[in-house]
């Protein structure tokens, strides 16, 4: 594990002489996913889930019979984090529910004018269960594995679910101081959440991991700005990049998730000093708003010149090889999965 540690060290000084990898064999998501609920359910279609409703021992009962796996695999570290359960939209008010075997967020306001910021409140509900999934974790994992942040959508993506995609574009247009109270509701709820999670994860080796299984000696922040595809880099950067920079200022260790289809706002964030690195997740198949591989190069390369790069998703073998090929192994993170 000694070795793992000094090597994601490296890997965030952007000093690895080759870069950390992962292969695995590309397997398309199930749709079938059932969620357990506390009441003996096991829901996969049109349910409304409330967090007295989720017992987390009921999600991490195979893991107390996995003691035996190993915490790392290929160069990075197995990592346990709660459940995806739409943390940050719950937090702020959306309903949550089950459908076609995912869990979504659903919209519940109707008009970003009509907002009264001063009873916008935190759902105590939901973050209590967010904390009791990790106490349960850091009492299964015993030490064995770090335990992380879950995905947490960012400010966009909060603010998308909580109006829907339609509403977020017009207020991000037409009402963006209005829409601006908002997002700065959405941005301390997501740094309040992590940095109460945080303050019950047990150090691992002296330090932190993130979902991607990489250390670093502090905690880790992932942020992510999935809806940015429906807007150009200037609105990104004069509605939505100062939230951001919120959550990023407020940790010394933060991710960015991009997509493929969303690395036209990579250039503006490889420019910001404390972000930490970069993650892109490859969207397949590359056919509206993602570019192919090829393509992302260049891009790739720009975020090279300054920050660590994660990139993650399904790639064929030919496309492995230009990554390897093109990209530089300083500050470069693999994890994909290949295509037959």
């Amino acid at each position: 594990m000694t070795d793992i540690i000094e090597l994601h060290r490296s890997f965030w000084q952007m000093k690895n002489t080759e870069p950390l990898i992962e292969l695995h064999e590309y397997a398309p998501l199930s749709r079938d996913t059932k969620i357990p609920l506390s009441d003996g359910r096991l829901v996969s279609d049109d349910v409304v889930l409330y967090p007295e409703l989720i017992d987390p021992k009921l999600f991490v009962r195979e893991i107390r019979n996995d003691g035996k796996a190993s915490p790392i695999y290929g160069d990075f570290i197995r990592a346990m984090a709660p459940q995806d359960l739409c943390w940050t939209q719950a937090l702020v008010g959306c309903p949550i529910r089950v459908n076609a075997g995912k869990v979504w967020a659903e919209p519940f306001l109707e008009d970003v004018t009509k907002i009264d910021l001063s009873s916008l409140k935190t759902n105590d509900k939901w973050l209590e269960k967010l904390l009791e999934f990790t106490r349960v974790l850091v009492e299964v994992s015993s030490g064995r594995y770090p335990v992380v942040q879950p995905l947490f959508r960012g400010p966009i993506d909060m603010a998308a679910s909580a109006l829907g995609p339609d509403k977020l574009c017009i207020a991000a247009y037409r009402h963006p101081d209005e829409f601006g109270g908002f997002l700065d509701f959405c941005s301390q709820t997501f740094i309040d959440a992590f940095n109460h999670q945080a303050n019950l994860i047990p150090q691992f080796y002296d330090g932190y991991c993130c979902e991607y299984g990489i250390w670093a000696p502090k905690p880790i922040c992932r942020d992510q700005a999935d809806h940015s595809v429906l807007i150009s880099p200037q609105l990104y950067e004069k509605v939505f990049l100062r939230h951001d920079l919120k959550i990023i200022d407020s940790s010394e260790y933060t991710t960015f998730h991009l997509h493929s289809a969303t690395v036209h706002i990579a250039n503006i964030l490889r420019k910001i000093p404390k972000l930490s690195a970069i993650q892109v997740s490859i969207d397949y198949p590359a056919k509206a708003f993602s570019p192919p591989v090829e393509e992302l190069m260049p891009t790739f390369k720009e975020i090279q010149k300054s920050k660590p790069l994660i990139i993650t998703g399904p790639v064929t073998g030919k496309e492995l090889s230009l990554i390897l090929d093109e990209l530089r192994p300083e500050g470069l993170a693999l994890k994909p999965s290949i295509m037959s």
